[in-house]
């Protein structure tokens, strides 16, 4: 009959359904990916827009040839440190004669070679120019004919030829505290020293020099282990973190905060790996922060934490005002939990100062947990952005992460100690375009930590650092690479 479909035309038309399905599928599926990618997309400009923790000069791609550091050969004027005029120099130093030759050991008499002369640029307490010049001795031992310099605590072992004019300890303590302590960028410091003292120095000879002062196994790194271990033993650290960029890639700069100890690291990434890298896997303290997911991880489940009441104040606040322009009384449930926190921190404060004894804090603060469980634990909001905050709240006041202060007045109720810490931080991002690699990231946080623990003791940076300086000199051999 016309118009029947035989058992061929059936399978052809199945074939081609079938072929066009497929076609279909796979459309579908590149366009779900598409979609996928370009919501991530918008997510991470959205974040970049509304994020407080960008690093300027960010870029997405590394350049894959960067230009390596330092000046090109034959490109620019290269000086090797010139040796002081005779009337510059204000005090001469005899170095004592060797009588032990350190290649095979002899001890006794030395055949006189030559007399080298060294010389140190540093600075009097006064803040004036000095200059001394050391009558170095260089004997020759008689039995393996070896050459001996003579040694002073002030002189390195490699002090000589065209790096025997070098900066002394005050000198160099001086200009890290400059850039530490004060802010100064490093390529500017040549010039306020040649302004302030007369001193020429280069850009390169700082980083140098704060190099070999933060190496590895060198007198600082070892007070900055101290550091941590100090840390790891402190009743409570507060933490925080701000964005940072290592070799052109996004890091994160964090900074580590107890009654007297400051430290800060560079990382790649914010998770609970480099918290527990500084702290420990059992840090038996409490820890101080902000609502960051990080926190939550089951690696801190038995951690005593106190979240930071400014950034909750902050949340309440925001969700209050978008909840201004609706209907009903959103507006005030955010109100009310702002309000409750500014109470708490105003509590602490007055038991600090002594207006409130022990028994009265712990009264009032019973009073305030009762008023933040009726928040709390209530039927579902209808305000979407409202039951949000009071779920996130309620998580973390069912680990007692909240009002954990009220137990222990000693705890702080806010992280606004760590933003403090961070705020230098934030300010030498954005003159430094942070740091050039690796090595410049630990140089900086090395030294960043020893000069911040200090001030917050009270204690001079300039005497810490020249104490630590001294005892570098005779440590290793210099280095060559350079860190930014």
């Amino acid at each position: 009959m016309a118009g029947t479909l035989t058992e061929g035309d059936v399978l052809e038309i199945i074939r081609q359904q079938t072929e066009r399905f497929e076609q279909l599928e796979a459309e579908n599926h590149a366009l779900r990916a598409e979609n996928a990618r370009l919501k991530k997309k918008i997510e991470e400009l959205e974040r970049k827009k509304h994020s407080k923790y960008a690093a300027p000069f960010s870029r997405e791609a590394r350049n894959p040839d960067p230009q390596p550091p330092g000046r090109r050969a034959g490109v620019g004027i290269f000086t090797y440190k010139t040796p002081p005029e005779p009337e510059q120099v204000q005090a001469i130093v005899s170095v004592p004669i060797p009588n032990t030759c350190a290649n095979c050991g002899y001890t006794g008499k030395l055949i006189f070679k030559q007399m080298d002369k060294a010389w140190i640029t540093d600075l009097k307490a006064q803040g004036a120019r000095l200059i001394t010049e050391y009558h170095v001795p260089v004997m020759t031992c008689p039995i393996c004919g070896q050459k001996v310099r003579g040694e002073h605590a002030d002189l390195a072992p490699d002090q000589c030829g065209a790096t025997a004019h070098r900066h002394g300890a005050r000198l160099q303590a001086v200009i890290q505290t400059l850039r530490h302590e004060q802010g100064i960028p490093e390529r500017r410091l040549p010039r306020v020293l040649e302004l302030t003292t007369g001193i020429r120095v280069t850009q390169g000879a700082i980083n140098q020099a704060a190099v070999r002062l933060a190496r590895d196994g060198g007198p600082l790194a070892v007070q900055v282990g101290v550091l941590e271990a100090q840390l790891q033993a402190a009743p409570y650290v507060h933490h925080d973190d701000t964005g940072w960029r290592m070799n052109g890639v996004a890091a994160w700069m964090s900074a580590f905060l107890s009654n007297d100890v400051v430290l800060y690291r560079a990382n790649p990434q914010h998770t609970n790996a480099e918290v527990r890298a500084v702290l420990g896997d059992h840090y038996a303290g409490t820890l101080v922060a902000d609502r960051f997911s990080v926190y939550d991880s089951h690696v801190f489940a038995e951690t005593k934490q106190q979240k930071c009441l400014a950034h909750l104040i902050r949340n309440a606040d925001e969700a209050a005002e978008g909840e201004r322009t609706r209907l009903g009384r959103g507006e005030r449930y955010a109100r009310r939990l702002a309000q409750l926190f500014r109470d708490g921190i105003r509590l602490h404060s007055a038991y600090r100062n002594e207006v409130v004894s022990r028994q009265g804090y712990a009264q009032q603060g019973e009073s305030l947990t009762l008023r933040l469980d009726r928040l709390l634990n209530r039927m579902p909001l209808k305000s979407k952005t409202n039951e949000r905050l009071r779920q996130g709240l309620l998580k973390q006041h069912l680990t007692g992460r909240l009002l954990y202060f009220l137990l222990d007045p000693e705890i702080p109720p806010t992280n606004n100690a760590a933003e403090r810490a961070l705020r230098s931080v934030v300010m030498a991002r954005k003159v430094s375009q942070c740091s050039k690699n690796l090595l410049g990231a630990i140089t900086y946080t090395r030294i960043k930590s020893v000069v911040e623990t200090a001030r917050l003791r009270g204690e001079d940076p300039v005497s810490v650092l020249m104490g630590l300086q001294r005892l570098y000199v005779g440590f290793g051999t210099e280095t060559r690479q350079t860190a930014r």
